[in-house]
């Protein structure tokens, strides 16, 4: 018979001994883990907020850019490439062959690729006369439109209209002509110099080109030394995106055509030309929030300059 003296037994659940209760959301902070994975998001934050990524991002989202480069590639896809098989033509190539040189593809991605395009004579014979000369300025005029449209909205400038017609024209002149050099010299500086030299050459070229292509279609309302940084960007992004596509663009036509058949294809090309549009307005606007908001040449040649106080 227990007495009230005696201590008493300590206090047991009915289903079994008590089990230790799980960590609260307190103490998973407290871990050394935790905390760690704590610290380094907020330090993440601190250096994005305010920084030129931010910026860039808010520049970026204020145009839409993913839409507006949707719409620019579905533009080039319905206008630019009946010019760009007219344009072969012109220069006595094969509508496939031109195709196939641009975009890089292997044997096999170039031969499910000619499933889009007849290469026959026929073909070839159909674009000439006034139907070729109909294609190549209606098909070309629409996407140098949509070209401008996109560095007027980048610019915060107004839409001039039918005013530019002739700059366009003009435009695609040049583009044409940048082709031809192209595919005459690109092959002779690969040969000799090899892919690094090739590279380095083609964002010199492609600089020079979107810079006289910016300059034209903006109607000279924005400086030559505005225009620099836009176009020098334009051009090293244009060359990445080459060199990554040169890399899987035959794997996804190869894989969208055995999945989808022919208008897998299609599927492929979009998301090259979606890129094209990503490459053309993100070159844009790096270029701009460079000159509003990232570090000058003359400000960081005067800090590294500057003396460093030494600490106490």
């Amino acid at each position: 018979m227990a007495t009230g003296d005696g201590p008493s037994p300590p206090h047991q659940h009915a289903n079994g001994p008590s089990r230790p209760s799980p960590p609260t959301q307190a103490g998973m902070k407290d871990r050394p883990g935790a905390r760690g994975i704590q610290q380094m998001t907020e330090w993440v934050k601190a250096k994005y907020s305010g920084s030129f990524a931010e910026y860039l991002w808010k520049r970026l989202d204020s145009m839409d850019f993913i839409d507006q480069a949707t719409l620019f590639a579905s533009t080039l896809l319905l206008c630019f490439f009946p010019f760009a098989i007219v344009a072969n033509s012109l220069t006595g190539q094969t509508p496939v062959g031109g195709i196939v040189r641009h975009l890089g593809l292997n044997r096999q991605a170039a031969a499910d690729a000619a499933h889009l395009v007849n290469s026959s004579a026929a073909t070839s014979a159909a674009f000439t006369g006034v139907s070729a000369v109909v294609w190549f300025v209606l098909g070309g005029t629409a996407a140098a439109s949509a070209l401008q449209a996109l560095y007027e909205r980048a610019f915060d400038l107004d839409h001039r209209g039918l005013k530019d017609i002739w700059r366009r024209l003009i435009w695609l002149g040049l583009l044409l002509g940048g082709v031809i050099l192209g595919n005459w010299g690109g092959p002779r500086v690969r040969h000799v110099g090899g892919p690094a030299l090739a590279a380095a050459t083609g964002a010199v070229a492609l600089t020079g080109f979107w810079w006289l292509t910016m300059w034209l279609l903006l109607a000279g309302r924005v400086s030559w030394r505005r225009l620099f940084p836009s176009a020098c960007a334009t051009g090293v992004f244009w060359v990445g995106m080459y060199v990554v596509f040169s890399f899987i663009f035959s794997g996804m036509v190869i894989s969208q055509d055995k999945q989808y058949g022919p208008i897998g294809i299609i599927f492929a090309l979009m998301a090259y030309l979606i890129a094209i549009g990503v490459v053309v307005i993100l070159g844009a606007v790096t270029g701009i929030v460079w000159q509003e908001r990232g570090p000058s040449f003359r400000g960081a040649r005067t800090t590294a300059s500057a003396p460093r106080s030494r600490p106490p």
